[in-house]
């Protein structure tokens, strides 16, 4: 019965990780009555709203509860709306810990259980870093336990629990100036993509106004072009700052963040996609960035460093990481087929499409500026749009044999991905009025994964070769027996 549990509680501290979250959350009404409340003569009113907050809290702590046996973990939750899960030691898919600012403050951390249903995971917060530490192996080794088990029972034998494992080794980690080098130089194209408008806008400006208010809206475009990059870059390292990729013999271990840590095992079977990534700066500095799918729960989308072998690698680390984490070569050397020629004339349609929705009655704007102004949208766009289509057509192409599909997309950001038969789930065709009218039809490939590429499109494929492919991989799924093990 869930009711003679051994319920525990969460670490008494997670009242005050509560509290400020509640705080926090609610913004600066609620932060004004704390701090002004007194001086204004609401008195009342500000005791009132600390003695809610404090026992929100307190109560919230207190409903909380989990406990672990041989067979399942639960976890009950909720002051009004009460909530209680169980998920089955024999369903986890991932035990990751992960430790939110507030949190790690204070020495507290998360322990989130993943499991394949949509459901979602439960989160046991908060714990102790210790406390959720030994959770966390203590469910991973029942979990392989209950995996052992399983398969004598298959098997009609009986053996011992598996060993614990070794100690992981450190596969890779990035530093914080490469995290610094691969962001700006990953935003670099839309930051100079961004100036080109903002310096076409000044010209319009200057033509219109005078050469004082075009300086004046340079500074101000030059400003934000900063900000941008400030931004970003700053996001970048705290998600994704202190990386670190460890391989042991039954799992990956990925860590990163600087405010917010996070620690995840994920098992190499499980990992569904691959895809090395680039931009063309980033490509120049030798620099990649390799991320994964794998079939897991909801918590491996929250934050990007856990679907990721690495954050910014360099060209001759990408085949090292990759073959040391999932023991597959990157698929640089593939020889790839190209996709219709006719993807070339679909995309310069739709490059008319946006030219006589957007640009040419922008161009009306701008001849009411200056009548010369009306010649740039057009100038500009028709040989960018026909340099597009053609380099997407370029990049485009395909590869099976008899282990993975791979998949090369991208003009400016590259894209290889690799996709292992035995993990397609599904095999689909999707064609717009005038891809039928051309022949050409979207092949997308399912997997189980969660995170970036889990669903996989070729574009543009003849139709008769998008059923021929369609037949194929589905053959090689069903050929291959597809199991999940905890």
């Amino acid at each position: 019965m869930i009711g003679e549990l051994d319920w525990r509680r969460p670490h008494p501290l997670t009242v005050l990780v509560l509290v400020a979250s509640f705080v926090t959350g609610n913004g600066f009404p609620l932060l004004f009555v704390f701090a002004f409340g007194g001086g204004l003569g609401f008195d009342t009113l500000a005791v009132a709203a600390g003695v809610v907050t404090i026992g929100f809290g307190a109560l919230g702590w207190f409903m909380t509860g989990y406990a672990i046996t041989d067979e399942a973990v639960h976890y009950r939750s909720g002051i009004l709306n009460r909530q209680a899960r169980s998920i089955p030691l024999a369903r986890i898919q991932q035990v990751s810990v992960a430790e939110p600012v507030l949190a790690r403050i204070v020495g507290l951390a998360v322990v989130q259980v993943a499991e394949a249903s949509a459901d979602g995971d439960i989160e046991i917060s908060y714990l102790g870093k210790d406390d959720a530490s030994a959770l966390t192996s203590r469910l991973r080794t029942l979990a392989r336990q209950h995996e052992a088990a399983e398969v004598d029972t298959e098997l009609g034998a009986s053996s011992l629990a598996p060993p614990p494992d070794p100690p992981a080794a450190l596969l890779h980690t990035t530093p914080t100036n490469s995290l610094i080098v691969y962001s700006l130089a990953a935003i670099a194209p839309g930051l100079i993509l961004l100036g080109a408008v903002a310096f076409a806008a000044v010209v319009v400006v200057a033509l219109g106004v005078g050469v004082f208010g075009a300086l004046v809206a340079a500074g101000v475009g030059v400003g934000l072009l900063v900000l941008i990059a400030i931004f970003i870059t700053t996001n970048l390292v705290l998600v994704s700052g202190g990386f670190r990729l460890e391989r042991s013999p039954r799992s990956l271990r990925v860590e990163a963040g600087l405010l917010s840590r996070r620690q995840v095992e994920v098992r190499p079977e499980r990992i569904q996609t691959l895809t090395v990534s680039s931009g063309p700066i980033v490509r120049r500095l030798n620099l990649h960035q390799i991320a994964f799918s794998a079939a897991t729960g909801k918590a491996a989308t929250k934050n990007s460093p856990i679907v990721q072998l690495s954050p910014a690698a360099s060209t001759d680390e990408v085949g090292r990481i990759v073959q040391g984490s999932v023991d597959v070569d990157p698929a640089f050397a593939v020889e790839l087929e190209p996709v219709s020629v006719l993807t070339i004339r679909r995309q310069l349609v739709r490059a008319a499409v946006i030219y006589l929705l957007v640009l040419l009655p922008a161009s009306v704007v701008l001849w009411l500026v200056h009548p010369l102004a009306v010649l740039a949208p057009t100038l500009v766009w028709w040989p960018v749009a026909v340099w597009f289509a053609r380099e997407r057509h370029r990049q485009l192409g395909i590869s099976v044999d008899q282990r993975r599909l791979v998949v090369r997309r991208g003009v400016l950001e590259h894209h290889l991905t690799q996709v292992p038969l035995g993990n397609i789930q599904s095999v689909s065709t999707r064609a717009s009025l005038f891809q039928r009218r051309l022949g050409l039809a979207h092949l997308i490939i399912s997997t189980a994964g969660v995170g970036p590429s889990n669903h996989v499109v070729i574009p543009d494929l003849p139709i008769a070769r998008c059923r021929e492919l369609e037949l194929q991989l589905a053959e090689a799924a069903a050929s291959t027996t597809w199991e999940l093990r905890a």
